[in-house]
């Protein structure tokens, strides 16, 4: 048994799983070994859910899974199961919502028990050792847990029906005809629930709010509303002068744990600064703020420093924990910062506001309290960077996800012509690996580990590498992309979608086998957001309608749902937007380096550039057909259903880009 347990474990090649085969604990990786040894011995299993990026879940295996005899009971009762949440977000989806069904809490480090057939008897997040305060411990935990399954197996049967019931009941659909007014229904739940005083939504701990933010952002342009523009700045300024951006190099952290912006826990997620990333990019160039141009630079310093994988691809992530100390890379005891800082510490404790607060443990985490700008700041911030650069870094997790690295890749050619800001070459250099590496011509891989590719892909990595691959396109004009788009469709309508919208994987494990339809933001886009934003803009570009109904097919499924939970799917409310009024495109037709950066470059929601230099088009679009026919080169706006007159010069195409039918796109 001990060959086959070590064979499951090293099987995924996870840093966070093999972190395992260090510990007192017999971890298994997730397998159906696994679950037939269970069976075997009649044992239940634990299953512990984290990354590597995650400071509790260190905390959880240097304490608790260390503690000798909590490690002797697990080994001798249970089956335990180690399980990374980033390459296997199928297992972990599934097991937060019953967690968060049984106990009202989710998240990482999850522990999951299970009976040896896979039903979820009971779960929990961190659990110290020993029982602390209020808080049981593992050990009296496992006692509980284990006496119950002996004692009480058919109330925890009967149990496991009820959680399961319960899931399947929430992933049903509820129909419902598509209609922009849920947009207004999600507005107002945001201006109720908007902190006034410190930007941002609800109280702590506060996530980015990532699609309300882009569903801001867009109502804005079109609407005007002024309160939706002081939300929007509001929050973007608050996280980018906040503890929860790296003041010094650039890049967010995950989430902050006050209401402040001001102490976050210290992960950095690819996915998370891809779509910031874009964000503040559409911010700069909509309303004209340095600070978010600088914000924007900042995530692509990060990128450039640690997350670029040579020759195409990003990483998946950078730890929150140095040696043992979370967020011990970033922050600083005023000593410290003192010795730094020298003649200018009187600076720094007025830029950073370093007296005006109780800093946890006595070391600071740099945010701006006062803004200022001229040599000695650069000096100061310079100083203080070279300092840090000493240290040891966090370790970054080099696992490409094909997902992920599609968001970077189209955030980065998305700021690069709004913003200026962004590596275009890697950017295109990802999406070409992904096709060549990730991509065997039926399937989709998940991720990208020593060279081989790992895992199926999950619904949102279509969905990514669909807009990556057309926004590619839009800068190169090159039909290789938006064949290989077309390729991902096929699949992820054909293998994903259903009565109930997109399942998140194509075959369901069968452990945990209840299909999900994800339209929760988490705070990322939610799985059939982005799978039905890149069909309506596939479809947009090929004139492939079929594309366009299968979108519309999981959006009248989920519906129902959008309208029940309001700001949590806002990502779904502008999939619905886009889908009911045709996003707004520009088709460069001829050869003309003016007129394609003039489209690429002036900002109109969700807009798509569509350059035709080919004597043929070779999709069924019959308006790109008839352009062709027209006077070259030349440009056309359409929105709205209905394009403009041919433009010539560039300036009459940004006046065009931006107000052309405007009108039809309001609320």
């Amino acid at each position: 048994m001990e060959e086959v347990r070590l064979a499951c474990l090293r099987a995924t090649k996870s840093p966070f799983v093999l972190e395992g085969l260090h510990s007192p604990v017999k971890w298994w990786g997730w397998c159906r070994e696994a679950f037939e040894t269970a069976k075997a011995l009649d044992r239940l299993v634990l299953v512990d859910v984290g990354a590597v990026w995650c400071h509790w879940c260190h905390v959880m295996d240097e304490t608790t899974y260390s503690d000798p005899e909590v490690a002797a009971f697990i080994n001798e009762h249970f089956i335990p199961i180690k399980v990374d949440r980033d390459e296997r977000p199928d297992v972990d989806r599934r097991l937060q919502e019953m967690a968060q069904l049984i106990s009202g809490q989710a998240g990482w480090p999850l522990t999951v028990f299970m009976t040896p057939t896979g039903e979820v008897i009971w779960a929990a997040t961190y659990l110290p050792p020993r029982d602390m305060g209020r808080m049981p411990g593992m050990l009296t935990v496992l006692k509980a847990v284990l006496e119950a399954y002996r004692g009480k197996r058919g109330e925890i049967a009967k149990f496991a029906r009820e959680l399961k019931s319960e899931v399947v009941a929430w992933h049903s659909p509820a129909p419902g005809e598509p209609e922009r007014e849920v947009q207004l229904e999600v507005l107002t739940a945001l201006v109720s629930s908007f902190d006034a005083e410190y930007g941002g939504f609800g109280g702590a701990p506060k996530f980015p709010p990532l699609t309300q933010l882009e569903l801001l952002l867009m109502r804005h342009f079109y609407d005007g509303v002024g309160l939706y523009r002081r939300m929007a700045e509001a929050t973007l300024d608050a996280m980018a002068l906040g503890g929860v951006y790296d003041q010094l190099l650039g890049g967010f952290f995950r989430y902050s744990t006050d209401r402040m912006w001001l102490i976050p826990h210290y992960e950095k997620l690819l996915i998370d600064n891809a779509e910031l990333l874009a964000i503040y990019a559409e911010a700069y160039a909509l309303f004209g703020k340095p600070l978010y141009l600088k914000t924007a630079k900042g995530i692509v310093a990060w990128f450039d420093e640690f997350m670029r994988k040579p020759g195409g691809g990003y990483y998946a992530s950078q730890d929150a924990d140095v040696e043992g100390e979370e967020g011990g890379y970033y922050r600083w005891s005023l000593d410290e910062l003192r010795e730094v800082a020298g003649e200018l510490w009187p600076l720094a404790a007025e830029h950073f506001g370093l007296l005006d607060v109780d800093w946890p443990e006595g070391k600071a985490t740099l945010r701006v309290a006062k803004p200022a700008e001229g040599p000695e700041v650069e000096e100061l911030y310079r100083r203080l960077l070279e300092a840090r650069r000493r240290r040891k870094p966090p370790r970054v997790d080099t696992t490409v996800y094909s997902g992920w690295s599609c968001a970077a890749a189209r955030a980065e050619l998305l700021s690069a012509r709004l913003a200026g800001v962004g590596d275009r070459r890697h950017a295109l250099d990802t999406v070409d690996f992904v096709m060549r590496h990730m991509w065997d011509g039926a399937r989709l891989a998940h991720g990208w580990r020593d060279g081989a590719a790992v895992g199926r892909a999950v619904v949102e990595d279509y969905g990514y590498c669909i807009l990556a691959a057309l926004e590619a396109y839009a800068w190169t004009g090159a039909f290789k992309y938006v064949d290989w788009g077309l390729e991902l469709a096929e699949v992820l309508v054909a293998r994903h979608l259903d009565e109930g919208g997109f399942r998140d994987v194509e075959e369901v494990d069968p452990v945990v086998a209840t299909p999900h339809y994800p339209f929760l933001d988490t705070p990322n886009f939610s799985g059939n957001s982005l799978a039905a934003i890149s069909l309506v803009f596939l479809s947009l570009v090929t004139g492939r309608r079929d594309l366009r109904e299968a979108a519309g097919k999981a959006l009248r499924a989920l519906f129902g749902k959008l309208r029940r939970v309001g700001p949590s799917a806002a990502g779904l409310a502008v999939a619905v937007d886009l889908f009911l009024l045709e996003p707004p495109r520009t088709v460069v037709v001829g050869d003309s380096p003016e007129l394609l950066e003039a489209a690429l470059s002036t900002y109109r929601p969700w807009h798509l550039a569509v350059p035709v230099s080919a004597e043929e088009w070779p999709y069924p679009e019959q308006s790109i057909r008839a352009m062709l026919r027209g006077p070259r080169p030349a440009a056309y706006v359409c929105a709205g259903m209905a394009c403009s007159m041919p433009l010539r010069e560039p300036e009459r195409l940004r006046e065009n880009l931006q107000e052309f039918r405007k009108e039809v796109y309001k609320l």
